[in-house]
Formats: C-alpha cells, sequence, structure tokens
C-alpha cells in the first residue's frame, strides 16, 4: 500500500481569503465607531460620509471573500477526493500531498507527488465542471458551462494545465538539485519525472482533452494510469535510499 509521507493542508490561496474577510469586518467597525464618533462630538451628519465609504468597502470586501472563499473551496475538495485516491492505491510507493517549497522567487505549490520505483509524479488536481477543450501546444483551454442559475451557456479560458505541471517539474528538479546531498542528487538527475492532470469533478467532460499519452486522466483513470505506466527506457529506477531522501527533502519527514 501507498506510504502516505505529508497529508493535504490547507491552500496557501485561503490566506487572502482570509485577509478579504478581515477586510469587511474592520470596514463595517470603521463605519460604526465613525458615526458613534459623530454622535459624540456633535458632527453626525458630516460622520455618514465616511461611514458610506466604509460600509461600501465592507460590502465589496466581503462579496470578494465570498466569491473567493468558494473557488478556494472546491478547489480543496478536488485535492481531497485525488488525496483519497492515492492514500489508497495498492502499490509500493509514497505520497506526498500539499507539497510547498520556494524556487524562482516565489512559492511553489504542488498538489501530490508520487514516488513509485519507476518515476516520480507531479499530480495536478483540477475541478472543473463542463466540457474542456484544448490542445497540448495551447497556451490556453477553454471550459464550456452552464450558469448554476439562468443556465445560459458560457465559456471561460484557463492557463493550459500541462504547461503549468511542466514548469512544476522544472523547479521541482531544480530545488532537489540543491537539497539532496551530492550522491543522491545525481541519481536523482537520472530519473524521470511524470505530470498528470486529474479532472476530478464528477460532472466533468475531459474527453477531448483526456490522454494517457500526455498525462491527463479524469479521476475513475488515476488509478489504472499510475498502475500502468511505463517510463522511457532511459530512465532510472528508484532506490529504496532515493525515495527516502526525496521524501526528506520536500517533507522534513522520513
Amino acid at each position: 500500500m501507498v506510504a502516505t509521507i505529508q497529508s493535504l493542508r490547507p491552500p496557501r490561496a485561503i490566506r487572502w481569503v482570509e485577509r478579504w474577510r478581515l477586510l469587511s469586518y474592520g470596514s463595517v467597525l470603521l463605519a460604526v465607531g465613525s458615526v458613534y464618533a459623530g454622535l459624540k462630538w456633535g458632527f453626525f451628519w458630516w460622520s455618514l460620509i465616511p461611514a458610506a465609504g466604509f460600509i461600501w468597502l465592507g460590502v465589496w470586501s466581503g462579496g470578494v471573500a465570498i466569491h473567493r472563499g468558494r473557488i478556494v473551496g472546491e478547489g480543496s475538495e478536488g485535492e481531497a477526493m485525488t488525496a483519497k485516491v492515492l492514500d489508497n492505491l495498492p502499490m509500493d510507493a509514497r505520497v506526498l500531498h500539499s507539497v510547498q517549497f520556494d524556487s524562482g522567487e516565489r512559492t511553489r505549490e504542488l498538489d501530490h507527488v508520487l514516488i513509485t520505483h519507476s518515476a516520480l509524479f507531479v499530480i495536478e488536481t483540477k475541478y472543473l465542471r463542463g466540457r474542456i477543450i484544448g490542445q497540448v501546444e495551447d497556451r490556453e483551454w477553454t471550459l464550456h458551462k452552464r450558469a448554476r442559475k439562468t443556465r445560459s451557456r458560457y465559456k471561460r479560458g484557463f492557463y493550459n494545465p500541462l504547461k503549468q505541471v511542466a514548469t512544476q517539474i522544472y523547479h521541482l528538479r531544480k530545488i532537489l538539485e540543491e537539497r539532496l546531498p551530492q550522491r543522491w542528487a545525481h541519481e536523482c538527475s537520472q530519473i524521470w519525472i511524470q505530470g498528470v492532470v486529474v479532472f476530478a469533478h464528477p460532472q466533468c467532460d475531459a474527453s477531448e482533452v483526456k490522454s494517457f499519452a500526455n498525462g491527463v486522466v479524469t479521476l475513475d483513470d488515476l488509478p489504472n494510469y499510475l498502475r500502468n505506466y511505463r517510463p522511457p527506457s532511459r530512465a532510472a529506477r528508484l532506490s529504496y535510499g532515493l525515495r527516502r531522501e526525496i521524501s526528506q527533502a520536500l517533507t522534513g519527514k522520513n
């Protein structure tokens, strides 16, 4: 069975949601304070002007917090579904969830990293409802869906997740070269890192982008894809020691 070295953590984006909520609460308190000061010092009507501004700011920031909170919450739900599948795979491997490290002047966050004998998998979960259209080389893919309330059709673009995963793999290799001891860093340079994009929403139609060859699968396909994956013949196998060292380099745990 898979050994779960690091469990899921709240996404970094939740911090911004909390900040928007604090701004909303703070704005309302300032509005109340402004009116109170006006009543106390005899300029009540003038105090309504800043109070109205603070109330508007509170309502606006509260709306942003609700909207972003819903997006982050849905993404977290998708990651939890993928994590459950990975944690219960019938294979000898190590899995790390919510991997974070600093590289390229910013913090990188990988949804899941699966370490097996044959390859290292970087797995990105997308929790999107609707039909997905796109090509491997496109900068953006397109999501076609219906609005929840009006049921009207609309579409929106999102960054090609294959390119996103390719960037994550580049920075993962870079951080492993920096953190691993020289012996293990050289061995790590010979292994194969495979990117995988998982569309986890049960109402997602990814039939036009799904491809085992490119590493684009649905959640139902994920176990079968991982069990049957074969890296290029030139790729080196991951020894037990290297798998342990990679886990420790990314989490600090053996």
